[in-house]
């Protein structure tokens, strides 16, 4: 595939934001009480056919991973271990695409048992509109379940909210918890569109909302300047000739929850630490250990420079989903195979 330089991927992310070419690519009509950032986009319709069975599940890693990454993911797909803690093919195939990726760190902590989830299953979440939540009726509070609408969806557009979930502290989350964890998210889906451009191709009503977070992450930045982060206050807006109601400066102003902090356990896991701090350049000082302003005030100074959100995967990931339209601008020229 083609791909922008690091002079390119700045020069085209120096531009101000400009309205989607593709309104189809993300969410449109109101979904669980909640309007679309493009109403005038298509209706959304959640993927339809038949969930992956082992072998198709196991042919998408093959398929989405470096081949390096991809051997080593595609056994431990076969693990009879963490096939008993994630026995659905297609969650378990999302759960490995984080392989490689900015949730690495969340990854392996949940290979090894330290995460706030421990199993990983399919049913109905606690809320009609979460895509990954506790299951109704379920006593185990180590568990969460894919919602059954998006069971036959492409386990890349699950992923995202995997990295979301696995270090969530559930009714305990803080808003400056969901922010940074819905940054993680689009991080991830920015990162398997940057790798796997052809996947803006799905318009299911779940690759619509994963890249109606994504386009805010992506458009988050302070007029003339490449750099994106989860908090950029004086951001001219992430949703271009979107819905008016929904527009915001950053991810840090979505209010995601009215829990007041006192209410919330504020700690941030070192594993979050750890995909944060890879989002960032290699100078950056230490991520703090709590949710707070300060981590907003890290995110600012901090985010747009790292292996996973830097200037290049950024660009290539607004490039798929048509957020790159400019008048005048390049498309990405040096030749990768």
């Amino acid at each position: 595939m083609n791909v922008y330089s690091q002079a390119e991927a700045e020069q085209v992310l120096s531009l101000a934001p400009s309205t989607p070419s593709d309104l189809g690519l993300f969410s449109s009509n109101t979904l669980f009480g909640q309007p679309g950032i493009y109403p005038d986009g298509p209706p959304m319709q959640p993927a339809v056919g038949a969930p992956l069975n082992e072998q198709q599940a196991a042919a998408t890693l093959a398929d989405l991973l470096q081949p390096g990454i991809a051997g080593e993911m595609i056994k431990l797909f076969a693990d009879p271990e963490l096939q008993a803690r994630v026995p659905d093919p297609s969650v378990r195939a999302a759960l490995l695409l984080l392989s490689g990726g900015p949730a690495q760190a969340m990854l392996e902590a949940f290979l090894q048992g330290e995460t706030e989830v421990l199993r990983l299953g399919v049913g109905i979440p606690d809320g009609e509109g979460r895509v990954i939540g506790f299951e109704v009726g379920e006593s185990d509070q180590s568990r969460r379940v894919l919602n059954t609408r998006y069971e036959s969806e492409h386990p890349a557009f699950i992923a995202p909210s995997l990295a979301h979930a696995l270090c969530h502290h559930g009714d305990r989350a803080s808003n400056a918890e969901e922010a940074t964890l819905h940054g993680i998210l689009g991080a991830v889906h920015a990162w398997l569109l940057a790798t796997n451009p052809s996947l803006s191709a799905a318009r299911t009503e779940l690759s619509r909302r994963q890249a109606s977070l994504t386009i805010t992450l992506l458009n988050a930045r302070s007029p003339g300047s490449w750099l994106a982060s989860v908090r950029c206050p004086e951001g001219p807006g992430t949703i271009p000739e979107g819905n008016p109601i929904l527009q915001c400066p950053d991810l840090w102003s979505i209010p995601f929850t009215s829990r007041a902090d006192s209410d919330c356990d504020l700690s941030l896991p070192v594993p979050v630490q750890q995909a944060l701090a890879c989002l960032a350049s290699e100078s950056a000082a230490a991520v703090p250990e709590r949710y707070s302003d300060s981590l907003g005030e890290w995110l600012t100074a901090n985010l747009g420079r790292g292996r996973f959100f830097g200037a290049v995967p950024r660009a290539q990931a607004g490039w798929a989903l048509g957020l790159l339209n400019r008048g005048g601008t390049p498309e990405p020229t040096n030749n990768e195979k």
